[in-house]
């Protein structure tokens, strides 16, 4: 473009520009408007390299050729040294080169808002991208929980189902019936995966004995009902699969009390002779043989021998007391398998979230890098871009791993927490709140409930939608996958200047539990610190001044923390684990954040 400059100059009839040369081109183009002149004046040009003849002897020099090629002329001198005195030839240089400067000047303006332009298209559509990603995420999840909860109800109905034409085919005498459906309940053990060892076989008689006992709304079971419509072939068939004789349904009558008052004597006689005890008084205060509507079964039950009944009374109990023992020896064994299960998955997620952390500490120092391409204008940007995206890609794909790992942890949990019979579900000990209640419960803490519990928050949210709440409120933010932000100078300056201004300090452990990660750092700052911020000692007689440094600023001076803000202060920990470690759960306020509907 100097060129240009230069053609204009000549354009302009001067002769040679009071400016210096800017560029090889315009020199050349100098070299060659002296090479014409020379020639016009009889002179042969000089080359490249070159020194001018020397003047023959005799032969007056002017001031002017006395000067060598490449010397400042006294004009110029005059120009640099009396900016006022400008020559017209000056004042058009300027001219030109301001013009010229204004126009490289809109092209690079030009050039950084079409920058600027595509570089907000690009967060525009990565913004879209991501929300569409995550609404899809959650849709799937909401399927999978549809899916979920309907195959639940199918199976529930499949079973009342079942149940129910066990009742009716009880009632009605069809042994092939209830055999069909005692069937249906051994298959669906196999179907399941369930086994023949000891635990399978421990199941699957746990599972036909809940199919002969069902109950009915009334609380009456098949025995009870193949006892009232007095069918001899189900009450043994029954009793041979481990029905109760003495069971009692409606106004707590038994089999025998119903078979006695319908009149079947075989029935009557069948259940005396598998357990049925005569004794057994009904709501109504009457005995089987007091409501007998038959003579020969008064006569039946009242000639009954008693010793044989309480001898079968005790084998059955000596059979029931075997079986809890049976059972209680199998599900320790069930315990202990299901712990040791528990405790590989664990490994398995650990190693996991580890691969994860490391992912995030390349991807972090890969960005480090491009930046640094990026400041220097260096030629390999592209090839850091690629390193990104390969590390990106690699911490999604260990992201998801770990995800998967933390569900089937968190399942073998649940199922070991209801082997030990602590509830089917999860009691949540701590608070719920949505996204738009976060300002409330959180940094306000409106009802005083945080305050009251006397624990720092531990935020649980999947979404991640409280961590970009709080890194855009007036906090001080700290990444823990991030190891710049896990910097033992980082960490101190984060703390003291939270308790120096008042604001909520924030580690973000994102899908890693990073829990002893920052407890490790904050000991390594200063012995007992982890404890010191986890119990609120810190804030008791000034131990926060530790912290200080000489090299601190006069912000950091003694007399500038204030109790009034130091009140203020405040330790959130934000994790997007479903179920964090026992340990974070003890040691902070669970809050759990859910998405409105």
């Amino acid at each position: 473009m100097t060129c240009v400059l230069r053609t204009c100059w000549a354009a302009l009839g001067f002769a040679e520009p009071p400016l210096p040369l800017c560029s090889p081109c315009c020199s050349s183009l100098s070299r060659g408007m002296s090479a014409k002149k020379a020639a016009a004046a009889g002179k042969p040009p000089l080359r490249k390299g070159a020194k001018p003849a020397a003047p023959a002897k005799g032969v007056p020099v002017k001031a002017d050729a006395a000067l060598p090629s490449n010397s400042t002329r006294p004009q110029e001198v005059s120009l640099s040294s009396h900016p006022k005195e400008l020559t017209r030839e000056a004042k058009a240089a300027l001219t030109l080169q301001s013009a010229f400067r204004r126009i490289l000047a809109c092209r690079e303006r030009a050039r950084r808002l079409q920058e600027r332009q595509e570089y907000n298209e690009l967060m525009d559509r990565l913004q879209r991208e991501a929300f569409a990603a995550l609404v899809k995420r959650e849709r799937e999840e909401a399927e999978r929980e549809r899916k979920k909860e309907e195959e639940e109800k199918k199976k529930q109905r499949e079973e009342q189902q079942r149940r129910k034409r066990m009742l009716e085919a009880a009632f009605d005498g069809d042994v092939e019936e209830m055999k069909a459906v005692l069937k249906e309940v051994a298959e669906l053990d196999t179907k399941s995966g369930l086994g023949t060892d000891e635990r399978g076989k421990a199941l699957r008689l746990q599972h036909r004995l809940n199919m002969v006992d069902c109950t009915d709304a009334n609380g009456n079971t098949p025995l009870s009902e193949a006892s009232g419509g007095g069918h001899p072939d189900a009450i043994r068939m029954l009793i041979e699969n481990g029905a109760n004789p003495n069971s009692r349904g409606a106004f707590n009558r038994t089999p025998l009390y119903r078979a006695a008052f319908a009149g079947h004597l075989a029935a009557v006689e069948l259940l005396l002779q598998h357990g049925a005890d005569p004794r057994l008084y009904a709501d109504d205060g009457n005995t089987p043989e007091q409501i007998a509507s038959l003579d020969s079964l008064v006569a039946v039950l009242n000639s009954w021998d008693i010793s044989l009944t309480e001898s079968m009374l005790q084998k059955m109990e000596a059979e029931e007391q075997r079986r809890a023992q049976q059972d209680k020896k199998q599900k320790e064994a069930e315990t202990r398998r299901m712990t040791e299960e528990v405790e590989q998955l664990a490994k398995e997620h650990e190693r996991c979230s580890k691969e994860l952390q490391q992912a995030y500490c390349e991807l972090n120092r890969r960005i480090t890098e491009h930046d640094k391409c990026q400041r220097k204008q260096m030629d390999n940007a592209e090839i850091t871009l690629h390193a990104i995206a390969d590390a990106e890609s690699l911490v999604q794909r260990l992201r998801t791993a770990a995800e998967d790992a933390e569900e089937k942890v968190s399942l073998a949990r649940l199922k070991l927490r209801e082997q030990m019979q602590e509830g089917s579900a999860e009691e949540f000990h701590g608070l719920k709140c949505s996204v738009q209640e976060l300002d409330d419960v959180l940094l306000k803490d409106v009802g005083g409930k945080i305050h009251a519990d006397g624990r720092w928050p531990l935020v649980i949210d999947p979404s991640g939608q409280a961590a970009i709440f709080l890194r855009y409120r007036d906090t001080n933010f700290l990444n823990t996958v991030n190891p710049s932000d896990m910097a033992e100078e980082t960490i101190r300056l984060a703390l003291l200047g939270s308790l120096r201004y008042g604001k909520p300090l924030v580690f973000d452990m994102m899908e890693v539990n990073m829990f002893d990660t920052v407890k490790k750092q904050l000991e390594r700052l200063k012995p007992g610190l982890a404890e010191a911020l986890l119990d609120k000692k810190i804030l008791q007689n000034e131990r926060y001044l530790s912290l200080r440094r000489p090299t601190d600023g006069p912000e950091y001076a003694e007399t500038e923390f204030q109790a009034a803000r130091i009140e203020k202060f405040k330790l959130f920990i934000v994790t997007k684990q479903q179920h964090p470690p026992e340990e974070m759960l003890q040691r902070l306020l669970p809050i759990q954040v859910i998405l409105s509907r």
